[in-house]
């Protein structure tokens, strides 16, 4: 008799033990797919909370010169001028220094361009994030950027779009940065349709941010 009591209670033992195993497992895999969510939008987030601090800093230290001319984050002398007037932040700079990075581990680029559309001096600049996840690059093409008066989104070099104007509510335009650069203006944000078809193209790993 005691036999059988020792056998039945090492037989529910194993059953709950089973049972706690799986719950652990349910845990475990709503608990990864929570954290991935939160990493997600936390990275998206702090790109948004960068480029908004960066446009901030270098509308301040140029606003006494007119324009842009002189910053690039690619070469020396650029380079000179954003870290020693602190334009982006410490985060941003790569460990060697001579370059800048973002939060999904590609680089960055911080620049002045000419006007889009009309030429003339470097009165505008742009923010560029290489090796962007597509579902980031959807988000971020899409943010409401009013706030930080960026009025052109997206690089189009290589799309066969062929200076179309009125693309779903954009203005895709032949600009002086480059012999084949197109860009779609899009004003604060791009459209939902527009920043699938544009983050899906040869180019959905880079998105690019003008300033005025």
């Amino acid at each position: 008799m005691n036999n059988l009591e020792i056998k039945n209670q090492n037989g529910r033992s194993m059953i709950e033990m089973l049972g706690v195993l799986a719950i652990i497992g349910v845990l475990s895999v709503g608990g990864i797919a929570g954290y991935s969510k939160a990493m997600i939008k936390y990275r998206i987030n702090k790109t948004i909370e960068q480029i908004t601090l960066v446009a901030g800093n270098v509308r301040t230290f140029f606003a006494s010169q007119g324009n842009y001319d002189g910053l690039d984050s690619v070469t020396n002398d650029g380079r000179k001028i954003i870290q020693k007037a602190k334009l982006v932040p410490d985060e941003m700079w790569n460990e060697a220094g001579n370059g800048l990075e973002n939060v999904y581990g590609g680089t960055a680029r911080l620049s002045s361009i000419y006007a889009f559309f009309y030429g003339g001096p470097k009165d505008d600049f742009i923010i560029i994030f290489y090796g962007l996840p597509q579902e980031a690059c959807i988000e971020l093409a899409t943010h409401d950027w009013s706030a930080t008066s960026a009025y052109a989104i997206g690089n189009l070099s290589g799309v066969a779009y062929g200076g179309k104007v009125g693309h779903n509510n954009c203005i895709t335009k032949k600009t002086s940065v480059g012999p084949s650069n197109y860009y779609v203006h899009c004003a604060a944000s791009m459209p939902l349709e527009t920043a699938i078809e544009y983050c899906s193209s040869a180019d959905n790993n880079e998105l690019h941010l003008a300033f005025h």
